[in-house]
């Protein structure tokens, strides 16, 4: 005997289309508009242009527009993709139509296939059709490129499949049709909003806080598959010979997996929903605590963060005040879209909850039980050490700052250890005396495997300079040390530049003056660059140039700069590759006397040259 249940019903399916067809309608035009009836307008412009170059627009139009369409494809799917689950779903949010279904002769299996096909219909066709059509108008205009369209075919279905699966995953705990928008957006913003949030409150709560770890960066990115898909999908043009590079497929498979497993959790949570659940915020009690708590500790932080950002100066106590007030609020709020009422106030045991797990985080990240602080290792134990920063006597010059540099030896390991003990030491606030903030990060390679990063704003006191053991005391020796000069200027990298095949082009003196900007002229070539780049060597190693003292005269120096720049360029192109500028000094005795000869040959005659020429007549007789 046949069963008078079903696993697909085509009536449901039927109706679910036919009752929302003005949301695939307007989806099916606007892709009309986009693809189609665009290449059938520049058929006939190709058609009366008489030219005589067949596929010249039709080419225009399946390199540029149809690519560029696959590029824009995630709004449409993020878009469409609620309001289709929305549409698809609707029967979930309201009891009558809830209760109607619910009493069909078709099994909860069924209900579900049927409506969630008829959903993932409303894109998938008017995809394809979209698709064969442009197909077809560029066959006719002569120049057909199939691959660019099926890499928009594959990109739009995808993503589509994706969003609309997640939007559908997140319409099985909610009764309610508006709380689907919003559950829909947080889950697609939740990792970077989170992230972003607890970056800022662990930079005002953890003196040193450089960050999370690169691969904190990576899993926030892809649990934020809104951003992640709009940036990592596209095309662009490679090269000469303009070879097209499509990249971000790979990606959009990995999330349409991601679909497929969230369409099965969705099955069965629909197969176990309860019909009377229609209206109710959260239809799926085991989730209602999580919504409770997981929103009073949402509330807490965004608008604790708001609070504190608004009331400029409060530091940490403003913040864990605004945190616990908003943290409550938030509970309390969340209480009553539960219980649809306001009167909630009797449950303050929740609250109390809340209450004590924020002053239970603020215990431990204010008295740093966890040693975050106060951690540093020892020298003994780092196998290197990624710095940047150290900023403090500044050239308008390559040499400012260390930047990404990677430090092995030991000696100038332990002068790092030594300097990030000396900035712990400043967390209170506790220096004194007249000075500068330079900026510092480092990042430890342990021996051990791991890594540990921080950075500090480290104040260098100018009266403890001959002190040892003290932060300014350490950047002298840092300073001092010509090997580690020659890496921060960047002269290693030019070098290596240069045993690539690259080639030593020029060098320019410029010339900078706050009053109208910077100036320069090419003082050599070739060989000629090549002589003064080895006097710079030599007077580096030997300290006559890019020195560098924390003292008052350096620190604070302002005014007139000479540097000079070297260029190093790519032989088959010409274009650079690399530079290095360096301040003159008036001790660098072997480039000033390579300069000198090399300036014999330099023509600034021009009547717009003569501050140029007055500054390099200065340094030479300097």
């Amino acid at each position: 005997m046949r069963s008078g249940t079903s696993f697909f019903d085509w009536t449901v399916f039927k109706k679910t289309i036919c009752r929302f067809w003005p949301l695939w309608g307007t989806y099916s035009a606007l892709w009309l508009v986009s693809l189609p009836l665009a290449g059938l307008a520049l058929l006939r412009l190709e058609a009366n242009a008489q030219t005589g170059l067949t596929g010249g627009y039709m080419k225009n139009f399946a390199e540029n527009t149809v690519l560029s369409a696959a590029d824009q494809v995630t709004p449409f799917a993020l878009v469409f993709g609620l309001l289709a689950a929305m549409a698809a779903f609707s029967h979930l949010y309201s009891a009558r139509p809830a209760n109607l279904f619910g009493s069909l002769p078709v099994r909860r299996e069924g209900l579900f296939l049927s409506h969630y096909l008829a959903g993932l219909s409303f894109i998938v066709v008017p995809n394809t059709v979209v698709f064969l059509l442009t197909l077809l108008i560029e066959g006719v205009g002569g120049y057909v490129d199939a691959r660019g369209l099926l890499f928009w075919l594959g990109v739009s279905c995808g993503e589509y499949f994706f969003f609309y699966s997640l939007a559908v995953f997140c319409g099985m705990f909610t009764g309610h049709i508006l709380a689907l928008p919003v559950f829909y957006g947080i889950v697609n913003l939740f990792a970077y909003g989170i992230y972003g949030l607890l970056y800022v409150v662990m930079h005002v709560f953890y003196y040193g806080f450089a960050g999370f770890g690169g691969w904190t960066d990576m899993v926030v990115e892809a649990l934020t598959p809104a951003i992640c898909l709009g940036q990592e999908v596209g095309h662009y043009w490679y090269g000469e010979e303009h070879l097209l590079v499509l990249h971000g497929l790979e990606l959009v498979g990995g999330y349409a997996l991601a679909a497929a497993v969230l369409a099965v959790c969705s099955f069965f949570l629909y197969r176990a929903r309860r019909l009377e659940s229609a209206g109710d915020v959260v239809s799926v009690r085991p989730m209602r605590p999580v919504f409770k708590y997981g929103m009073a500790i949402c509330v807490g932080l965004v608008f604790g963060v708001g609070t504190a950002t608004v009331m400029v100066g409060g530091g940490e106590p403003v913040l864990m005040t605004a945190m616990l007030f908003w943290g409550v609020a938030g509970y309390f709020a969340a209480q009553m879209l539960l219980d649809k009422s306001f009167r909630v106030f009797k449950k303050w045991k929740g609250a109390a909850v809340v209450s004590g797990v924020f002053v239970l985080l603020f215990l431990v990240v204010g008295l740093d039980l966890t040693g975050y602080e106060t951690r540093v290792p020892r020298a003994a134990d780092v196998e290197s050490v990624h710095v940047d920063g150290l900023d403090a006597v500044r050239f308008s010059d390559d040499g400012d700052r260390m930047q990404q540099l990677n430090i092995e030896d030991p000696e100038q390991i332990a002068l790092l250890t030594a300097l990030h003990q000396a900035a712990v030491a400043q967390r209170d606030g506790n220096s004194f005396g007249e000075g500068i903030s330079a900026s510092l990060t480092l990042e430890y390679a342990l021996k051990g495997g791991g890594t540990l990063k921080r950075n500090y704003a480290v104040w260098l006191n100018l009266d403890e300079a001959e002190q040892e053991g003290s932060s300014a005391w350490i950047v002298q020796q840092l300073y001092q040390d010509r090997e580690l000069c020659w890496r921060v200027y960047g002269f290693d990298k030019l070098e290596e530049e240069i045993t690539r095949g690259r080639r030593l082009d020029s060098v320019e003196f410029s010339h900078y003056n706050p009053m109208w900007g910077t100036d320069s002229c090419a003082v050599g070539y070739g060989v000629d660059a090549r002589a003064l780049l080895d006097a710079v060597e030599e007077d580096l190693l030997a300290g006559r140039i890019g020195v560098r003292s924390v003292t008052y005269n350096q620190v604070f120096q302002s005014g007139e700069t000479d540097c000079l720049i070297f260029r190093v360029v790519d032989p088959s192109d010409g274009e650079i590759r690399y530079s290095v500028s360096i301040a003159l000094q008036d001790t660098a005795s072997s480039t000033l006397a390579v300069l000198k000869e090399l300036a014999k040959d330099v023509d600034l005659s021009g009547e717009h040259d003569e501050a140029l020429r007055n500054a390099l007549q200065t340094a030479l007789e300097d």
